[in-house]
């Protein structure tokens, strides 16, 4: 009986766990299962969204072509307008304006790339053509459709059409506008066998998808299909093109979808002037039903993989177990011992895992959604993601040390660079924090030294950064002294100290400083981030390298951390004085030369500040390189598709669309013209680690702004084609200097601006002037903005402006204002509004006073209009209207033109605060203000 009874004991043993996998593993299953059918709907609906952005895109760029092409049309014939108005008004005869309609004609026909069959018009009670056609005797021009269209429109431009030329065999449509006098007007013919030739090329580039232009009256005037061209789809009844109409008439969203023959298709569109639609239709059911084969198929091999790994796991359970039985006892005094750090170690590698997938979705959030509130909720999980990684590097360290994983390791190595990489990663904080860098270096200290320059780099990075940290202002005092070793001459002591005007430390404190996961006034410092762990790192790293650390600290007033450092000399080559060697390499900047020239070469610069552009050109004024530029991401991508470039340079930060976006998508065009040209991006992040970021994105490189002038150069030479640069010798680069500008002496007594800085980061005195006049006339305007957003509590658009503003502040030399615009770009990067509150209005108001103390450079321009002709008021509403009808079109050249129009003219009193909002407006291409002017 007892025998038995065993027996039956062990078997109840062995049976609970093995009960126990097999509901874990049926668990187990159902996790998987979830897990793989949630990511099989946020893929279908990633998919969708793929497929609808290709089809905005493709939309968006037939769109953008339809309208330039109409454009053609549309300022051919208000500058003929414009022309005969004048001819009119000079008394010219019949003969003298026929003669102009000819030759205007020829040259509509090659502006229109042979579309046009040229221009007429009812001129003083007769009927001329420019091709010399001649009516039957019962023509009737004021009957026309041209003419009557032409008189309900009055000052715009009447698009008549689309109609079939019976002579031609093809689409055409009419363009006609009434002249002053609303009597004579005149027409231009226009072919609309290009917008085919348009939604054929962009159906070939998007592989899938149909491209279709239609009428207000849903006439198709062009399909990738040119047999569908022609058609009208509200007659028809049963076939896709009724369903598709139909489909729109019950949304008005952009986005629509369908279901037609068994399958689903979305429409993408687009509204084009005189009521027309451009629109990309997919087909997405292929595509939906390959993911729901995947995920059968997935569910299947994962139910599958779980059930072999359950038997293999029931299997093996009983040796485990007796094997962990036999060894528990052994392993407790070793487990309890190790327990703290083993948890440490796992902990710190196994978040990294979820940090890195919620910052990488996060990163798809921040690209992919225009929502403002989602932006600022995504911007706060990147700020404390980010800050999150920095404490698990820490943990990490710490429970190295703790399991004696940590080592030290000698090489040899140069003090000097070490320098260099401790100064110029701190020199960065201490700048944004507005606080000054003193640097103190024996310059007698031998460089090429032996020992662990990583550790000691780690050491030092943590005792300045804390000091950085908790100094609100004054300055932080980074010395290095050295002192021999009289029994050891191969040998010195260094002497590494740092010295704050911070907060201080009490006393009793002091013994705290060093406890792990400890911080010392907590309450105080809760808005400093930190673990607690950086100064047990430093201290323990230390010690393993035989010295320890010592802090010397007054409450209130500062602290000192120093140690002392036994170091083997490789070489007893003398530091040398760094200070003077660090000021020299930024005085070498001011003798700035172009070292090449480059006049076949072309660049694209994209930038939405207009005077960041305007430094780029000042830069490289010398090389003699082409450069256009763009305002926006959009803009750039425009350009990219219509020219050929050698290099691409992308602001990072830029509303609407980034330049991680915006380079995203010019790669994603595999038959760009510029898919494989070298981007560069700009930036005003200096911090360790941006440059791999950037080059992870895709950029070939990146350049902090304010752009130094000697890296520019330097990356143009490495880029650039060597077949264009032509390399200056030393003395044709000499001759080619260009002479110091003159600065005016009321210039030099601003105090807020250093005008030697200020030109070093312009190039040269001639481009610090233009760049001051931009700065200075777009204060008041710019500074209106942000104080706007900020009452609006848009915290992502006024850290976009502040943001702009540090870097343009800092590029005219006016380092404290930028400064401080830095700290504040800072707070609204963490979501500080109370320091925003506290500091913006500050802020603006010194920079509304710098712009108002520079208006010597930009207001005598807005004065002297004494000579001019007074503008009518017929004549000033139609510059505004073509301003106006230029804006809907985001033709900023052509709105640039009407506004250059009125400064042949003197501009009544009470409209000349008008037009100069309107021409700062357009020069930032804020296209909503500009409508809102003129509103």
């Amino acid at each position: 009986r007892e025998r038995g009874y065993t027996k039956v004991k062990d078997k109840r043993k062995i049976s609970v766990p093995n009960l126990w996998n097999m509901v874990v593993s049926v668990l187990v299953v159902l996790f998987f299962l979830g897990v793989i059918i949630v990511y099989h709907t946020m893929l279908s609906s990633e998919t969708r969204q793929k497929i609808i952005d290709r089809g905005k895109f493709i939309a968006f760029s037939a769109a953008q072509e339809v309208q330039s092409y109409l454009n053609i049309g549309i300022n051919l014939t208000t500058l003929t307008c414009s022309t005969l108005d004048n001819m009119i008004s000079e008394g010219k005869t019949s003969s003298d304006i026929l003669d102009y309609l000819k030759n205007q004609s020829i040259s509509a026909e090659k502006l229109a790339m042979g579309n046009s069959t040229g221009i007429y018009g009812l001129i003083n009670g007769e009927y001329l053509d420019g091709k010399e056609w001649v009516p039957d005797s019962g023509f009737n021009p004021r009957e026309r459709p041209w003419y009557i269209e032409a008189q309900i429109k009055r000052r715009q431009v009447a698009i008549v059409g689309p109609y079939l030329d019976a002579q031609t065999n093809t689409i055409m449509i009419s363009f006609s506008k009434a002249l002053s006098d609303h009597e004579n007007v005149i027409a231009m013919d226009y072919s609309l066998n290009y917008l085919q030739f348009i939604t054929e090329r962009l159906t070939n580039r998007s592989e899938t998808g149909v491209q279709i232009i239609l009428d207000s009256q849903y006439q198709v005037i062009a399909h990738s299909d040119s047999s569908e061209v022609g058609k009208n789809y509200m007659s028809e009844q049963g076939t896709i093109g009724k369903a598709l109409i139909d489909a729109l008439s019950s949304s008005g969203d952009e986005i629509v979808s369908f279901r037609f023959g068994g399958a689903n298709y979305v429409i993408y569109r687009l509204h084009l002037a005189n009521d027309w639609l451009c629109l990309s239709v997919f087909e997405i059911t292929s595509v939906l039903n390959q993911l729901r084969n995947m995920l059968i198929f997935t569910i299947v091999m994962s139910v599958l993989v779980v059930s072999v790994l359950s038997l293999i796991l029931l299997y093996s359970n009983r040796k485990a177990r007796l094997a962990r039985e036999f060894n528990e006892k052994a392993s407790l005094a070793a487990a309890a011992s190790e327990a703290k750090s083993s948890f440490l170690s796992n902990m710190s590698h196994e978040i990294r895992t979820p940090i890195n997938a919620v910052l990488g979705m996060n990163e798809m959030i921040q690209r992919e959604s225009s929502e403002e509130n989602v932006l600022e909720y995504s911007e706060n999980i990147r700020t404390a993601g980010s800050t999150l990684l920095g404490l698990i590097n820490d943990i990490l360290d710490f429970s190295k040390i703790e399991a004696g994983k940590m080592e030290i390791i000698p090489v040899d190595y140069d003090l000097s660079s070490v320098i260099n990489d401790l100064v110029n990663m701190i020199q960065t904080r201490a700048d944004n924090k507005g606080l000054l860098l003193k640097l103190d270096f024996d310059e007698n200290t031998p460089k090429m030294l032996n020992g662990d320059e990583v550790r000691i780099k780690q050491v030092v990075t943590n005792i300045l950064t804390n000091a950085v940290k908790y100094t609100k202002e004054g300055s932080v005092t980074f010395r290095i002294a050295h002192e021999r070793i009289p029994d050891d001459t191969e040998s010195v002591f260094l002497d590494f100290s740092v010295s704050d005007t911070g907060i201080g430390i009490k006393p009793e404190d002091i013994k705290k400083l060093f406890s792990e996961f400890e911080r010392i006034e907590e309450e105080r410092n809760r808005n400093i981030e930190g673990t607690g762990l950086g100064m047990n790192i430093t201290k323990r790293l230390l010690e393993m390298m035989g010295t320890s650390l010592k802090v010397e600290s007054v409450y209130g007033q500062g602290s000192t951390f120093s140690f002392r450092l036994r170091q083997k000399v490789v070489k007893w080559e003398a530091l040398g004085d760094y200070e003077v060697a660090y000021r020299a390499s930024l005085s070498a900047r001011k003798k700035y030369r172009a070292k090449f020239t480059a006049p076949e070469a072309r660049v694209l610069v994209v930038d939405d500040t207009p005077m960041n552009l305007t430094v780029f050109r000042s830069l490289l004024k010398q090389t003699k390189i082409q450069i256009d530029t763009a305002g926006s991401g959009s803009e750039g991508l425009t350009l990219t598709r219509e020219k050929k470039y050698d290099i691409v340079f992308l602001d990072h930060m830029m509303p609407d669309m980034d330049g991680i976006e915006t380079l995203h998508r010019l790669r994603a065009d595999e038959e760009g013209l510029n898919l494989h040209t070298p981007v560069v991006c700009l930036t005003a992040n200096a911090i360790s680690g941006a440059r791999e970021k950037y080059l992870a994105e895709g950029f070939n490189d990146y350049l902090t702004k304010p752009i130094d002038a000697m890296k520019l150069e330097a990356m143009m030479m490495v880029y650039l084609p060597k077949e264009k640069q032509i390399v200056a010798t030393g003395d044709a680069a000499a001759r080619e200097e260009e002479p110091a500008a003159e600065l005016p002496d009321w210039l030099l007594g601003i105090e807020e601006i250093d005008t030697a800085s200020g030109q070093t980061h312009c190039g040269g005195g001639e481009g610090y002037l233009d760049m001051l006049k931009i700065y200075g006339e777009d204060a008041a305007a710019n500074a209106d903005r942000i104080e706007k957003f900020w009452r609006a509590r848009d915290l992502s658009n006024t850290t976009i402006r502040v943001h702009a503003l540090k870097s343009t502040s800092r590029a005219i030399g006016a380092e404290s204002l930028g400064a401080l615009a830095a700290r504040l770009e800072s707070a609204g990067n963490a979501g500080d509004e109370a320091a925003l509150d506290a500091e913006l209005g500050g802020l603006l108001a010194r920079y509304r006073a710098l712009g108002a103390a520079l208006s010597p450079l930009y207001a005598p321009e807005r004065e002297s209009q004494g000579d001019l002709p007074l503008i009518s008021d017929d004549g000033l509403a139609e510059a505004y209207e073509s301003i106006r009808e230029f804006s809907e079109n985001l033709d900023a050249e052509s709105a640039e033109y009407a506004l250059n129009y009125l400064d042949g003219f003197r501009i009544p009193e009470g409209e000349r605060d008008r037009v100069e909002k309107l021409r700062a407006a357009i020069r930032d291409f804020d296209w909503g203000r500009v409508r809102e002017i003129l509103s």
